[in-house]
């Protein structure tokens, strides 16, 4: 890391931090996930006539390899470079932005879903709707990246920085469009539109796993968006994101009140209205368990009920929600025939029914409780690690994990 100078970027130079002067955006400005400025300079995306090309080309080049991407196009067909496409631009800025997408249709979108392929929202409905929608396609292209720098630790210093600057585009769209869009006629479709690109922001924030301040202010966005519009009694224009979007906020904000450190948020989920609710059919991300998915927050809340309870003072009412809640989720039963999807809603089964008994039932339990430990890993052992609802496993184990330490976890 370089020394303070006044040579340094001025985002560095504000926040009083070394800067190591990596032009055109400095390591630290690139760690953060901040505009990178530099003195008597525009900001980032127009330094270099590179990153102009980059700037104005990018959706371009992805929309070229999104058409690509019919639902009924075999994903694995899909070219590895645009070598059969003539696009526009630099070869490094066009190859970059490509292998963005490359990456998104190939790996990142299959991972998010528990339906694969010409069954994935997040191909046939997610990236229609970004072809001809700038910030939907930049919020791709940083989710996209921010997956492929998981899987890639070290992942060359030129998609990182398109993957933040993708991210950075999408926060200044979101931002002009939340403060313009709300006009007479179509603040329905915009409130559905940005639950959209906040519950992908959130997906991004997430697999970096590094702020939990900004997953918790993207899910304060959320939370807000979806009770305007659920009150609102028009229908958006374009219907088909509403149920990608309503199961993205039901899964995000459900266990993020288990995954981050702050106290759950009082979710209105059973308010959302039927339209916007999956049938008996799998979902993207709850499989089968759409209904069990609910039952999370008002687990979690119980518990922090609980914990924070004055010990001096009665606990009946606490004990008789506690019953309340474990017999409908014991009354649970999926509806799916399809045995990795079944498997996984009995993970979240067991695991919300294991949190509970775990804090209520008491020490003369303790026989069942382990053998609750024991029942669940030989139901994982059902589940194979390849199957696509496996994705959406993650939380079950980090219950099982975090059962045995006091909570909150």
């Amino acid at each position: 890391m370089g020394s303070r100078s006044r040579l340094g970027c001025l985002s560095c130079r504000r926040r009083k931090k070394k800067c190591d002067e990596q032009k055109p955006i400095c390591t630290a400005c690139l760690r953060n996930s901040l505009g990178c400025l530099w003195p008597d300079s525009s900001p980032q995306g127009g330094l270099t006539p590179q990153l102009q090309a980059l700037d104005t080309r990018a959706i371009e080049d992805a929309r070229a390899l999104a058409f690509v991407a019919h639902p009924n196009f075999p994903i694995g067909s899909i070219p590895s470079c645009p070598s059969n496409f003539a696009l526009p631009g630099s070869i490094s800025s066009v190859s970059q932005t490509w292998r963005l997408l490359d990456h998104y249709l190939k790996d990142t979108a299959n991972r998010l879903s528990c339906l694969q392929d010409g069954q994935n929202p997040f191909l046939h409905t997610l990236l229609p709707a970004a072809l001809n929608d700038e910030l939907l396609m930049n919020s791709i292209l940083a989710l996209s990246g921010a997956h492929m720098m998981q899987r890639i630790p070290q992942l060359d210093r030129e998609m990182q920085t398109l993957t933040w600057l993708s991210y950075n585009r999408a926060l200044k769209q979101l931002r002009a469009a939340l403060s313009t869009d709300f006009s007479a006629g179509t603040s329905v479709d915009a409130a559905w539109r940005a639950l959209l690109v906040i519950s992908i922001f959130y997906l991004l924030e997430a697999t970096r796993g590094t702020d939990h301040k900004a997953m918790q202010r993207h899910l304060d966005g959320a939370h807000h968006l979806m009770a305007y519009a659920v009150r609102s009694a028009s229908s958006p224009t374009q219907s088909s994101i509403i149920p990608l979007t309503t199961e993205l906020y039901v899964y995000n904000s459900s266990l993020a009140s288990f995954t981050t450190n702050c106290p759950p948020i009082s979710l209105s989920i059973s308010s959302i209205s039927p339209p916007t609710v999956p049938a008996n059919i799998d979902g993207v991300m709850c499989g089968c368990a759409y209904e069990l998915f609910t039952y999370v927050p008002r687990v979690s809340t119980l518990l922090w009920d609980f914990v924070s309870h004055d010990p001096k003072l009665p606990r009946n009412d606490l004990i008789t929600q506690y019953h309340e809640i474990s017999a409908q989720i014991r009354a649970w039963e999926p509806y799916s025939e399809q045995s990795g999807m079944v498997a996984c809603a009995e993970l979240y089964q067991r695991s919300l029914l294991l949190l509970l008994d775990s804090q209520f039932a008491g020490d003369e339990t303790q026989i069942d409780i382990e053998q609750a430990f024991e029942s669940l890993e030989l139901l994982l052992a059902r589940l194979p690690p390849t199957s696509p609802i496996a994705t959406t496993a993650t939380w079950p184990l980090f219950c099982v994990r975090d059962n045995r330490l006091p909570w909150p976890p």
